[in-house]
């Protein structure tokens, strides 16, 4: 038996290290949205929270029903974007535990660590500006006179420490002592945590109130606001589509991601980016985190990604029509009641076989 002992070992040493670099785990918080965050007991690893991710936990009590709404808001976010799809975003909600397409390097990860990153940058900053914390405020005026009819004012969202939360806690174990692991998985997953970041300081625009008698709006105060967070979402969706596979090279002592197909000519910092193709997601597998296609609905007048060609893998689909009962022709009577009709629709459905 002794024999086998270095083999298992190795084992437990690349499982460990798998467990601890698969750092989006703490999507799992969705799932806790409703907890109260008054006991530091909460802070449990059994909802994805890793070694340094915990200490977060404790000492930021107050801000964790925000992270938790992060966690939530993701989710939802990349399930609703992502609906139409053969991958349908469905294995982010077996978190803490992640199937192949979250922990090898796909596409499809790189999406969720972006989408995770930049939540926690949306929610923690709006959290900001509202007082939930006394870790932060408002968020800092533009330094630059006003162009135009308005003066800055109000308090906008901090997305200064909305940044610096997101960093600390998404890259927390992507660090070692201090010092930033140098594995493929983990440099990737930097990577895309950057991104999201990015992309949500980059969304920042002006948010105004009118003053003035009778809402003339001859004075308007501004402040810098994120938009709704499903702007950021579709913004993250594209650059999925658009995502560079890349391989590591070594250039004087770096080791740095370069472009698998030579019509792409470097990796920008705005690049989701990915290095294992992703499966079909055509038939169940729970190990790559396929929930397969039959069943699911899809559109025979389409071509994309939602027709029926596409998401049923050329296995054919069903057609069939179903009558739901709807209230419509509602009308507002003063004072106080809706009076509405009660109508017949039928709808023309396909799902995959």
């Amino acid at each position: 038996m002794r024999r086998y002992e270095p083999v298992v070992s190795s084992l437990f040493v690349i499982l460990l290290v798998c467990s601890r670099i698969a750092a989006v785990r703490w999507l799992a918080l969705y799932q806790s949205k409703q907890k109260s965050w008054t006991d530091d007991k909460n802070c449990s690893k059994s909802l994805g929270l890793l070694g340094k991710q915990t200490r977060q936990c404790r000492q930021n009590l107050d801000l964790m029903g925000t992270i938790s709404h992060a966690a939530y808001v993701a989710m939802d976010t990349c399930q609703g974007q992502f609906s139409d799809r053969r991958w349908n975003c469905s294995s982010i909600r077996k978190t803490p535990k992640l199937s192949r397409d979250l922990a090898r390097g796909t596409r499809e990860q790189a999406y969720v660590y972006a989408i995770s990153s930049a939540s926690l940058v949306h929610s923690i900053a709006r959290a900001c500006s509202v007082g939930v914390t006394n870790k932060c405020s408002c968020g800092t005026l533009p330094n630059y006179p006003p162009q135009g009819n308005f003066k800055w004012g109000g308090c906008g969202d901090d997305l200064k420490y909305g940044l610096h939360f997101s960093e600390q806690f998404t890259d927390a174990e992507l660090m070692k002592k201090g010092k930033i692991k140098n594995s493929k998985k983990s440099q990737m997953n930097r990577h895309n945590n950057k991104v999201g970041r990015l992309i949500v300081a980059r969304s920042m625009t002006r948010a105004c109130k009118c003053h003035g008698v009778s809402g003339s709006c001859s004075i308007k105060t501004c402040w810098m606001s994120l938009p709704d967070f499903s702007v950021i979402g579709t913004t993250l969706k594209n650059l999925y589509a658009n995502a560079v596979e890349v391989r590591r090279k070594k250039r004087k002592n770096m080791r740095l991601f370069v472009p698998v197909r030579s019509n792409v000519r470097s990796v920008s910092k705005e690049s989701l980016i990915y290095f294992t193709k992703s499966p079909d997601y055509c038939s169940p597998d729970p190990k790559t985190g396929s929930i397969g296609t039959k069943g699911r609905f899809c559109s025979s007048e389409s071509s994309g990604w939602g027709g029926c060609d596409a998401m049923c893998c050329g296995r054919g689909y069903r057609s069939f029509t179903k009558t739901i009962v709807e209230r419509c022709e509602c009308k507002y009577y003063w004072c106080c009641y809706v009076k509405c009709k009660t109508c017949e629709k039928t709808l023309h459905l396909n799902v995959c076989r």
